[in-house]
């Protein structure tokens, strides 16, 4: 069985968070700020930053 670099994998998925982030911020309607169209908009800008956040948080390894 082929071992798999973590931090590679962890830094893959982390790029394609931040185009998934960048790609929501770019729809928001930033002159009618508060819309209630905007509202799918602020989801996935939330939702892109916190997959990025949890994806760089260390796991901790409890030692036996």
């Amino acid at each position: 069985m082929k071992k798999y670099n973590k931090k590679l994998i962890k830094n893959i998925f982390t790029v394609v968070f931040v185009l998934v982030l960048i790609f929501w911020l770019f729809q928001i309607d930033w002159n009618n700020f508060s819309s209630r169209a905007n509202s799918g908009a602020f989801f996935g800008v939330l939702a892109g930053a916190l997959f990025i956040i949890s994806l760089q948080i260390k796991n901790k390894v409890p030692k036996e």
